[in-house]
């Protein structure tokens, strides 16, 4: 059912649905957060755990270079820094929508305003 947005009952109905929509988004904006900070400690520790690891190449002169250690890290984190990588793009996902349902809830709100203005003038008999 279409709310009519011609009427100030019309206005409160779909800001009532809106806000709800933008619970919701806001709700899953504070998951992925959550998620992506998980995912980000879980790198960094695989990270480091490699770094320490007794098989990460030692850097020596003549020896492993620091790019030949740091691609051997990053080779055994890689993992991790794809299921951080995706923790990132879904956080990103969770505040573009909460971006989209925001907008109209804004301009609704505006109409609502414009509504209300409306209905009292012509109550007022003006």
């Amino acid at each position: 059912m279409s709310d009519d947005l011609t009427t100030p009952a019309g206005v409160e109905s779909r800001l009532r649905r809106l806000v709800t929509d933008l619970t919701l988004a806001q709700q899953a904006l504070a998951n992925a957060r959550d998620a992506e900070v998980e995912a980000k400690h879980a790198f960094e520790a695989s990270r480091r755990r490699a770094i320490f690891s007794g098989d990460c190449p030692k850097v020596t002169r003549g020896g492993y270079t620091t790019a030949d250690r740091d691609a051997w890290v990053d080779e055994q984190a890689k993992t991790q820094r794809y299921q951080y990588d995706l923790a990132v793009a879904r956080r990103e996902a969770a505040q573009d929508h909460l971006r989209v349902v925001r907008d109209p809830a804004e301009i609704v709100r505006s109409l609502g305003a414009s509504v209300r203005q409306a209905y009292e003038i012509a109550g007022s008999g003006r």
